[in-house]
This record gives structure tokens, sequence and C-alpha cells, in this order.
């Protein structure tokens, strides 16, 4: 009998993608995989049209979604945070009736974010994977953040170059009852029998090292590589049509993910910006709380001044969009999975950060990786950036000799992340978990 993995994600859309792409990983070597999905989400997911499960069965993988109930609480991000322990109950329910049915796990993969997954698993005497949602570097600072203090030089964080108090991610700047969560699922990940992290060696190794001989973090990314195809339903198709009608690399591609709020007023002045640059645009733009639809977010008449120009709805395939050859920038929150999926694809990306991970993420795009532009630091926490401002910063990502340099070393790390997951160490490690999980032994129904 075949191996068997439950996935359970975080709930929420920037977690679930790459969990489902760790699934297909799996299931292409030969793992069966169980994907957990609150009602809200396999809603979402299933609904859509060449939905994640369909995808995964017209490729011959055995990926089966499982549902549990809406049990966090909505509103604010603290009450969800610490909802998250009521999917516990239902989760290990459901193990119950996988055990009864003949369908014996082998281990649960979690996001880490998850904190009452690893107890779970040895209740149920299962192994336990967690997948780290950020980068190995964030995972480093995060794990030594009794380590650091806030003087002006931060340059003693094993595996991490010198940073300033304004680049460390927001649960170790502003303490609360989240960032509380956050940091220790940190410490919780250290009873986990693997973590495995959507980065690869080549552009992590220095933080990658440095927490061998700790909590070693296994690199299993980009899992976003090899790019999605492009779907067949009626809205993809209409996006692609006119994408394909557009010069090569003279789109730039804009989304703040999807958890982060940025300001109505912040909102307008980008939506100015992006039209004084000249340059055709692809905008993800979610509706805020107050907001019904797209069009009250922007400026009246907005999107009939700027329909020749830019396509503007809540949500696009990301990936998609940043595989077309006619998209040649990207307007980033530096969310990780936006990262990895830039680097998947070569593209360039102008950072602008809101909260979290993400100033940390973009300190490193700018600084240390050198293929990206910042278009906001912390210290602009309290300011709007201006069309203006915002104008130039994406002509400067899409024109010119910076242009052409960032591109060039993006696309050196986009050949490097290839043969990490085709030959090298993301693929070694992908297999070495697999086989792990091969070798327990499930009875049979």
């Amino acid at each position: 009998m075949a191996a068997h993995a439950v996935l359970v994600p975080f709930p929420g859309r920037g977690h679930i993608n790459p969990m489902m792409h760790l699934a297909r990983k799996l299931a292409s070597h030969g793992i069966s995989v169980t994907f957990v999905l609150t009602e809200y989400w396999h809603k979402i997911i299933t609904e859509a049209e060449d939905d994640d499960f369909s995808h995964a069965q017209k490729l011959g993988l055995d990926i089966q979604a499982a549902l549990i109930p809406d049990c966090m609480v909505a509103g604010n991000m603290v009450d969800f945070f610490l909802s998250l322990s009521n999917m516990e109950t239902h989760v290990s329910e459901l193990l119950t009736n996988l055990k009864s049915s003949g369908t014996t796990p082998s281990c649960i993969v979690y996001d880490t974010f998850l904190r009452w997954a690893v107890p779970l698993a040895k209740r149920h005497a299962l192994l336990s994977v967690a997948l780290w949602p950020t980068s190995v570097t964030n995972f480093s600072i995060m794990y030594h953040s009794d380590l650091v203090g806030l003087q002006d030089c931060i340059d003693y964080i094993p595996g991490v170059p010198s940073l300033k108090p304004a680049d460390l991610p927001s649960s170790i700047l502003s303490p609360s009852p989240v960032s509380n969560e956050i940091l220790q699922s940190i410490i919780d990940a250290r009873d986990a029998d693997w973590v495995v992290g959507n980065s690869f060696y080549a552009l992590e190794s220095k933080a990658i090292d440095a927490l061998l001989h700790k909590t070693p973090v296994q690199s299993v990314g980009p899992l976003n590589m090899p790019s999605a195809h492009w779907g067949d339903g009626k809205g993809v198709s209409q996006c692609r049509e006119w994408l394909d009608s557009k010069p090569a690399r003279s789109v730039i591609y804009v989304s703040f993910g999807s958890f982060v709020q940025v300001p109505r007023a912040q909102i307008r002045e980008i939506a100015m910006g992006l039209m004084q640059s000249g340059y055709c645009f692809v905008w993800a733009l979610r509706p805020d709380k107050e907001a019904s639809h797209v069009w009250e977010m922007l400026p009246v008449g907005y999107l009939e001044q700027c329909k020749e120009q830019g396509l503007v709805a809540p949500w696009f395939r990301q990936g998609e969009i940043l595989s077309h050859p006619s998209v040649g920038g990207f307007f980033s929150h530096c969310g990780w999975n936006s990262i990895m999926e830039s680097v998947s694809e070569g593209i360039p990306i102008l950072g602008f950060p809101i909260g979290m991970d993400q100033f940390t993420n973009c300190k490193f795009l700018v600084d240390e990786w050198e293929f990206g532009l910042r278009g906001r630091s912390r210290e602009d926490e309290n300011r709007i950036i201006e069309a203006e401002e915002i104008s130039r910063k994406v002509k400067v990502l899409m024109e010119g000799e910076e242009s052409v340099r960032l591109r060039g070393v993006v696309e050196r790390f986009r050949e490097l992340a290839k043969e990490e997951v085709t030959n090298g160490l993301s693929a070694t490690n992908l297999k070495l978990l697999a086989d792990k999980l091969k070798e327990v032994k499930c009875p049979s129904k």
C-alpha cells in the first residue's frame, strides 16, 4: 500500500498555494495525499475553473480533498490566530476516520504556524513535517529572537548579514499575541521530524548552513517550479488574449497579497502612478472591508480612463501572469511566495512591503540578492508614497540600465533554481523526504 500523507495548510491563499505545490511534488514521488481544507477554502478552490484537485487528477496524481468545518473566529487577526487550535479536533477525527477506512497515514505535513500539529501527530503515532511558509533567513532571525536587541547594528544572528531594527520582521519589532504565536511556532517546530522550506540553497545558503546543526530546514523549493500552465477558463483566456496583444516585457504585474490591507489613499496614489508611468499593467486588487467592488477603491472614473492600459480584478492566477512573455516587472508586497514565483519566472521586483516579514524580504531582495528595487521602507509606514514617485520607480524597473542589470541577476537565480529543483539539493531533499515516508509501514485494509 502506498505511503499516505495528510497535508494541513494554514487557512489562507498564500499558505494553501505552496502546500498544494508540495502536495504535487510528493504525489509525483508516489505518495498518496489527503489535502485538508476548511469549508470556506474548499468552496473557493473546488469551484474555480480547472481547480487544483481536478488538475492534479488530470496529471495522474493521487491528491484528494478533505473537508473540515470553518472553525476559526472571523474578524481581527488576533482572534483568528488564537482560534487556529480549533482545527485540531477536526483533523484528529479525520485521521481516525482514515485509519478506520483502512487508509493509515504515514505523516502529517503542516504549516509551521499550526502549533497543535506536532502533538497531534505524536498522539496518532505519525511522522510530522513542518512546511515553513517564508524565507529560511526569516526562520533563522526568529529562531534566534532571544539574541535580538534593537541596537543600530544587529550583526550576530547566525547566517544573517548585518541588519537594522527596521529590517526585522514585525513579529520581533512589535510584540503582540499574534507575534508570540509565530515565535512560539518556531520553538515547536524543533520537535517536528522534518522542517522544509520553500527556498533553494543558492539563494539562502548562509542561513541554511547556519541552521544545519540546530533545527535543519531542508530547502525543497521553489515549490512552484516548473511553471503552472494556463487554464482553459473563459476569464483566464480573456486575460491571456490581452497579454498576447502586448510587446515582450512591456507589462507590469501588480499585487499586494491577500492578507495585509493597503490603505485606500495609498491605493489611489498607486493607481495614478501606474497610469502616469505609461506602462501597461495587470493589477490584482481585492476590495477592502468597506468596499464591495474594486472600482470603489480607485479614483472616480479610473477603470474607464485606463481600460486600454490596464486590467484590474480582485484575483488572477499569479504564476500564469508572471510566466507570460509580455510581463517584465512585478510590483509586489514582497510576500515570500511572490518572491519565489518572481525568481522562477526571471521577473525583477519593485518591492512595496506592508508588514509581517515583508520588510525583511525586501531588504534581502534589494541589498543581498540584488534583483529588486525598494519602493517603500519601514520609515515610510506613516506616509503615503505619491503617484510621481511610484511612476518614476516603475520606469526604473521597466527600462534603462538598472532594469537590464536587475533582469540579468534574477535570470541567473532562475537558472540556479531550475537546477536545484531538477537535479540539485531541492530535488535530493524532496526525494529523501518521500523515501522516509515510504519506509513507514501502513497496514492494508
